[in-house]
């Protein structure tokens, strides 16, 4: 167990060591704390929660940021050579590369907490922190606050799942910029994708991925965006995404001849 942690830490050292990461974690923080400060410009009644439901729409920024980080943490190692280093260790291949795994996912929340408290923070000292108003405008029965938190936890959700899919390509592909650009471009062009196999229309459209990723889409109506599914559904298809992407990539690695 203790060998495990090491390798954690080891594996979040060489994640936070890089220059690109304080780079991210800078920007991050930096969005965190001056867009509320434009919201008081935009509407100084705006309120605490109603600025920081705004700033949640800033999600894509820790997602890509997290999804660079973990399409690098296994193809970096091939490119610079490092891999072999690793390997000659006596530990399993599955034990070093869920030791990668589980370092970005703690990077992950890393960046979701930063978002969150820093904007917390500045939104608390701009606008107060009064009593937590209803709904929006009445569409929803959650307060405001009530609806930042559940949209949050979607929000990681739908992370998770990105983050999981990238860590899969750097597997696979070995190959840091084809897994970046193939996970953006999916992160991007899931919309589109659910559009031409509209769940609402085809069947199969609601076992597609990128049909049941927002999952914030269940706040406002139980049936979701289309209809005919529900919140239950959503995170069952999620789930087995969720297997298929680690287990292919677990077995990847292990089978995979790496010595090259």
């Amino acid at each position: 167990m203790f060998d495990f942690l090491g390798l954690v830490h080891n594996e979040s050292i060489k994640i936070y060591a890089r220059i690109r990461t304080w780079i991210m974690l800078g920007v991050l923080g930096l969005v965190a704390l001056l867009m509320p400060v434009l919201f008081s410009f935009v509407g100084e009644d705006m309120g605490m929660w109603n600025s920081l439901n705004t700033l949640l729409q800033f999600w894509f920024l820790p997602t890509v940021f997290a999804v660079a980080v973990a399409a690098d943490t296994v193809a970096g190692e091939f490119s610079r050579g490092t891999i072999k280093l690793l390997l000659i260790r006596p530990w399993s291949r599955i034990k070093i590369l869920l030791s990668k795994y589980v370092a970005v996912l703690l990077f992950m929340i890393a960046l979701y907490v930063m978002l969150t408290v820093l904007g917390m923070v500045m939104s608390a000292l701009l606008f107060g922190t009064p009593a937590d108003p209803d709904g929006l405008s009445g569409q929803l029965t959650l307060s405001l606050s009530e609806f930042f938190w559940w949209s949050l936890l979607y929000r990681l959700i739908d992370c998770l799942i990105y983050v999981t899919m990238a860590f899969m390509f750097s597997s696979i592909f070995r190959s840091n910029s084809l897994s970046v650009a193939l996970t953006i471009i999916l992160l991007f062009m899931g919309s589109l994708i659910t559009l031409l196999v509209d769940p609402s229309k085809y069947a199969i459209g609601r076992y597609l991925l990128f049909a049941n990723m927002d999952l914030s889409q269940y706040i406002v109506s139980s049936t979701g965006s289309y209809g005919g599914m529900s919140l239950g559904f959503s995170l069952a298809v999620l789930a087995v995404y969720y297997v298929v992407f680690l287990a292919l990539t677990f077995w990847v690695f292990k089978k995979r001849d790496v010595a090259a």
